[in-house]
C-alpha cells in the first residue's frame, strides 16, 4: 500500500509523523519504504541521518540513477529514499516520473510512505494521484483543519480516499478544537491523538525518531498505536496525556477573570 502523508500547512509535524510511523511499522514486522517527497525542502532524511547520501530521489527523477540505488536501509529496519538539498538536483528532477519509479519496487514492500510537501502544489498533486490512501496530519487549530479539509477534497478528486487523520501536538494550548469537532469539519476519522511531547524535539536534535530516542514516550506510544491500526493488527496501547503548563499570560487572564 502506498500512503501519502500530507498536511494543509507547514509546522504541524508531518515529517516527524512520517518517520515515526515508518519505524513503528518496521517494529511490527512490516517491510516499509519511506520516501522524502519534498523535492525543494527535504527534511525527512535528516531524521534518519541520511541527508548527505547520494544518489537520492533527485538523481532517480532526473534519470541519473535507478530507484534501487537510492534506497538505503536504516538501522531501525526502515528503507529510506532520501532527497538532497541540492538546488541543481531540484531543477533536474521530474516529479511526474514518481509513479513509474514506485511501480518498479511496489511489490517489494508492505508499505510505501511518501512524506509530501505542505500545501497544495504540483508535487502534491502527483503524490496524491500516486497513493492508494491519504493520511492527514493536523494540529487542533482552525487554520490547520481548514487547509487539511481542502487537501482531502483534492485527493478525492483524483480518486485517492482518506485513510484517516493524525491529530498531532494535542495539549499544547488551551482552547484547542476537540477530536469530534475535527472529525466533523474534515469528515474523516481521527486514528490517533499524539500529545505534545518534548521528547520529539529532543530526538530530532539527535537526528532520531522519538521511538528510537525513548520508546515509552507518550508520542512513541501514539505512533505505535497508529501503526497497529494501519496494519490491521490493533494493539491495546494507552497513550498518556501530558498536562499543559499554564503560562504566565494564562495565569494573569485567570486571575483577572478573562
Amino acid at each position: 500500500m502506498i500512503i501519502t502523508i500530507a498536511s494543509g500547512k507547514g509546522g504541524v509535524g508531518k515529517t516527524t509523523t512520517t518517520a515515526s510511523l515508518a519505524v513503528a511499522l518496521a517494529k511490527l514486522g512490516k517491510k516499509t519504504l519511506v520516501i522524502d517527497g519534498d523535492l525543494s525542502m527535504a527534511n525527512l532524511a535528516i531524521l534518519f541521518n541520511l541527508d548527505k547520501k547520494k544518489p537520492s530521489l533527485h538523481e532517480v527523477l532526473s534519470g541519473e540513477a535507478d530507484i534501487r540505488e537510492a534506497i538505503y536501509k536504516h538501522k531501525t529496519g526502515v528503507y529510506v529514499v532520501p532527497t538532497s538539498l541540492s538546488l541543481e538536483g531540484y531543477k533536474k528532477a521530474e516529479i511526474e516520473l514518481l509513479p513509474e519509479v514506485l511501480e518498479e519496487v511496489g511489490d517489494e514492500f508492505d508499505y510505501i510512505l511518501i512524506d509530501a510537501p505542505a500545501g497544495l502544489n504540483r508535487e502534491m498533486t502527483v503524490h496524491l494521484a500516486t497513493a492508494d490512501k491519504l493520511l492527514l496530519v493536523v494540529t487542533p487549530e482552525m487554520f490547520s483543519i481548514v487547509d487539511a479539509s481542502r487537501l482531502k477534497e483534492s485527493a478525492e478528486s483524483v480518486g485517492t480516499p482518506l485513510l484517516g487523520i493524525v491529530l498531532n501536538r494535542v495539549g499544547r494550548d488551551f482552547g484547542e478544537l476537540g477530536k469530534e469537532e475535527i472529525e466533523m469539519l474534515i469528515k474523516g476519522r481521527v486514528l490517533v491523538e499524539v500529545p505534545e511531547d518534548r521528547y520529539v524535539r529532543d530526538a530530532a536534535l539527535k537526528k532520531m525518531t522519538v521511538i528510537e530516542y525513548k520508546k515509552n514516550a507518550p508520542a512513541s506510544l501514539a505512533y505505535l498505536k497508529l501503526a497497529s491500526l494501519i496494519s490491521g493488527e490493533p494493539i491495546n496501547i494507552e497513550v498518556p496525556t501530558i498536562k499543559k503548563e499554564e503560562s504566565l499570560f494564562d495565569r494573569i487572564k485567570r486571575w483577572l477573570g478573562l
